[in-house]
């Protein structure tokens, strides 16, 4: 398991998708979640850096991630998921300040994103319902909140880093074409 945790975040980093302690990523499994804790850089993780939790709130979510109950809430309503990535992505981030959805203009995100909405949370503490229930709903695998980050949901990690890297570059796209 902490292997794939260390590629998944090594690529993260390396890709710009996070800094040096921003975002966070979880694994369901069997008998619970391994998620990152709070504070942990995604880059060169180590087995102490994740920390597995249950679904119910027990003294291991204190060295969870600060929004262990966002993918907590997640994995509850959504059976399927296996997998969470957010990451602060910033040309998506930049995007979603001014933007209600991000409709990619390359080729690979028309195909493969179509069209990502951007959640204009007020209140923070909401987000930790409100993300979850937009994934339930709409039944698509990436969302942004506004001028936070991204948050995309599969059945592994590499295949929730794939969209969350696929947005950027297709955000990068966008603001670059608006420049040109």
């Amino acid at each position: 398991m902490i292997s794939e945790f260390k590629r998944i975040g090594d690529m993260l980093f390396l890709m710009g998708l996070v800094d040096a302690s921003s975002g966070n990523m979880s694994s369901k499994v069997k008998d619970g979640i391994w998620i990152t804790k709070t504070g942990m850089s995604l880059f060169g993780l180590k087995s102490k850096d994740i920390v597995k939790i249950e679904l119910e709130r027990d003294v291991r979510w204190n060295a969870a991630s600060s929004e262990v109950e966002l993918h907590v809430n997640i994995y509850k309503k959504i059976d399927e998921v296996k997998a969470i990535v957010h990451a602060h992505s910033p040309y998506t981030v930049a995007l979603s300040i001014k933007h209600s959805k991000i409709t990619p203009k390359d080729h690979e995100g028309r195909l493969f994103l179509k069209q990502v909405d951007v959640l204009d949370i007020k209140n923070w503490d909401e987000a930790k319902y409100a993300i979850a229930q937009y994934f339930f709903e709409s039944k698509k695998q990436i969302v942004v909140a506004k001028g936070h980050g991204v948050f995309a949901i599969s059945d592994n990690l590499f295949n929730a880093s794939k969209l969350v890297s696929a947005l950027e570059f297709s955000s990068k796209i966008i603001i670059l074409e608006d420049k040109a």
